[in-house]
């Protein structure tokens, strides 16, 4: 089966959903649907809110891990909130088979149902994160503009689409080529003091 293109607009973006920090891009809270549908091999891609027709990230699912195991895979420690000021790694086991929630001053208890109701969190190492820069998706990809609260993923769909994507993906270096369009105090964060800012060419819109 071909990969999947989960679609959605990002409301708010301050570094937490996405978090595109420390070499990997995670979607561990918000967008519950998406993180219990989406399988490895999947694409995210998250549009800009009010100007939907710009991407703020995209990212090839490497691994779907169950909340539990997120917490605990030492790859993904130092997204807890003890370690980090942008954290979404926000919920531990608590021994009975449940999570329980890690105070934290991104998501409060009352977000709790919902993030977890999602499931997993996802990661990639292959993305791309524009944050502040992002970038007007090429007409030939328009089709794949989302607008709403939920998410797209079969609809309006075409057979190249996959290639397409990774094609106008490639005019940038995969990675951080941004700053977070909602946090103006991210780049005190250790991975965006080291932000590759955009350097697209200049055939390429939106840069």
């Amino acid at each position: 089966m071909k990969p999947r293109i989960y679609r959605y607009v990002v409301r708010y973006d301050a570094g937490t959903a996405p978090n595109p920090f420390g070499g990997w891009c995670t979607l561990s809270i918000c967008k519950p649907g998406i993180r219990r549908g989406a399988e490895k091999g999947d694409w995210i891609v998250g549009f800009r809110s009010k100007r939907n027709d710009e991407v703020i990230y995209a990212m090839q699912v490497e691994s779907v891990l169950p909340l539990d195991k997120y917490w605990e895979d030492r790859r993904f420690r130092a997204r807890r909130p003890d370690r980090t000021s942008l954290p979404d790694n926000i919920y531990r086991p608590d021994g009975t088979g449940n999570l329980k929630w890690v105070p934290n001053d991104i998501h409060g208890p009352k977000e709790a149902p919902k993030d977890t109701s999602g499931l997993n969190a996802l990661a990639a190492r292959r993305f791309w994160y524009f944050g502040a820069n992002s970038q007007l998706i090429p007409s030939h990809l328009a089709h794949l503009i989302h607008s709403g609260q939920s998410y797209s993923v079969h609809k309006a769909r075409r057979s190249d689409d996959t290639a397409q994507l990774e094609a106008w993906l490639a005019h940038w270096p995969p990675g951080i080529n941004g700053s977070p369009v909602d946090r103006s105090d991210a780049s005190d964060h250790e991975q965006a003091r080291r932000t590759r800012w955009c350097r697209s060419p200049s055939r390429v819109p939106g840069c």
